[in-house]
């Protein structure tokens, strides 16, 4: 992160005192020493700091050590990185679905009757949270959510830049749709509950004027017009861009089509480890949830799909993939002794046809991380800083707009959208007579 502009230092301190969540005063621990570096690239992760931690702890009365291969999640290193993703919502909002919501989720799936080994475990081990060293303070650069670290344990991530094949591609979808599955289960069963959750999960606030977004737009359009596949659809583009993107992430959305959702379900935030002995996709855990919503699973869907998949798969197993999550997400629902009349095949197209055409804007501007060159980075991030100053003086956003510098778009954007834009056409995603 050395490389943004006016980026302050962020590093671990006092490690004992965030492990408190994991070790109770009962089984006091001594921390015997640890390490901390850089765990992520710049551009892999744009809302925090991300750090590798080892730690060596020793047990109260103990002589054994133990080894520890920690993340510790904090805050990012620029103001208009703390502005822009708002962070003192989004790190309380990640904070409670790692302490609440999630073991929530599984409490309520071992009241359903299911086994102890087959529980949703989706999410990295929480060995604490930390909102300031100081007492009774608010969120600051102490601040700290320190997980296990996936990647010491197997886990990778594929490729941004090429997305998931057929096998990778099954395991997300059916992971998707029993997180949200479990949303509506928990709605069903415990609703009272639910409504904390929907309170936690509102959006974030956004510190830009949404004029300049439009301006953006407006570019985006004009570039993509000069394409030659993508012109002929041009008119198309534009009425699903026109949406009210801010509006949409604040509105209720259609029952029976809510629930709790990532909203940020892109490569970099699904993980994935093979068995030893057969080289197989054997598990997967989700990283990242600052922005998790209470809105339509079906945007979601969409998103994973037309955003993540390599060529092959998007070309010859998309409707699988579409199938393969509605089945599995009818079978949750069963399991955990849901009405499910609602969720008829026919009401799940209908819906998924409207949260196409809305989402197609964020599938849009989030091309651009997923198929940026790490060098082009530093270039992206400038220009989100300018189009956040041009936002936030409302009076002359349209001429400041002029001198933001346009993230650069590789071809391998435009093969990418090229490919979104053919699936939208061969679903008839661009024509919704309810958006």
């Amino acid at each position: 992160m050395d490389q943004l502009p006016n980026a302050r230092k962020i590093e671990l301190r006092d490690l004992k005192s965030a492990l408190r969540s994991k070790y109770s005063d009962s089984e006091d621990i001594e921390v015997v020493k640890f390490t901390s570096e850089s765990l992520l690239p710049l551009g892999e992760n744009y809302g925090s700091t991300i750090l590798k931690v080892h730690a060596i702890i020793k047990r109260k009365g103990e002589d054994e050590e133990e080894n520890l291969d920690l993340v510790a999640k904090m805050m990012p290193p620029t103001d208009f990185q703390r502005i822009a993703f708002d962070v003192d919502t989004s790190f309380e909002k990640e904070a409670f679905l790692y302490e609440q919501l999630i073991p929530s989720y599984q409490k309520l799936e071992r009241e359903m009757g299911i086994p102890e080994d087959q529980v949703f475990d989706i999410v990295a081990e929480l060995y604490g949270v930390r909102r300031s060293l100081l007492p009774d303070s608010k969120i600051d650069d102490d601040a700290v959510i320190l997980m296990e670290n996936l990647i010491a344990a197997g886990y990778y991530n594929v490729d941004r830049k090429i997305g998931f094949d057929l096998e990778h591609g099954k395991m997300a979808a059916e992971a998707l749709s029993r997180f949200h599955a479990l949303g509506i289960a928990t709605k069903q069963h415990k609703p009272e509950l639910f409504e904390t959750f929907k309170t936690r999960a509102k959006c974030i606030k956004f510190a830009i004027d949404f004029n300049a977004a439009e301006g953006l737009n407006e570019m985006y359009l004009q570039i993509l017009s000069d394409d030659s596949e993508i012109a002929p659809h041009i008119e198309e583009i534009r009425s699903a861009v026109g949406v009210d993107y801010i509006e949409q992430l604040n509105a209720t959305p259609p029952e029976p089509w809510s629930t709790i959702i990532h909203n940020d379900f892109w490569t970099n935030n699904i993980m994935f480890r093979k068995d030893e002995s057969t080289g197989q996709v054997s598990d997967i855990k989700f990283v990242d949830f600052q922005n998790y919503l209470f809105l339509s699973p079906l945007r979601e869907l969409v998103f994973f799909l037309v955003l993540n998949l390599d060529e092959n798969t998007m070309e010859e197993n998309f409707r699988e993939l579409i199938d393969l999550y509605y089945n599995n997400f009818v079978s949750v629902l069963k399991k955990m002794k849901c009405d499910v009349e609602a969720f008829n095949r026919d009401a799940f197209d209908e819906r998924l046809k409207v949260d196409a055409f809305s989402v197609f804007l964020h599938c849009m501007y989030m091309i651009m991380p997923t198929t940026c060159d790490q060098s082009d980075v530093p270039e992206v991030m400038k220009g989100f800083q300018e189009i956040l100053e041009a936002g936030a003086d409302p009076d002359n956003v349209t001429e400041k707009m002029k001198n933001v510098t346009m993230p650069p778009l590789s071809p391998l954007y435009f093969k990418k959208i090229r490919r979104i834009v053919k699936k939208y056409v061969e679903y008839g995603w661009f024509h919704c007579n309810d958006c």
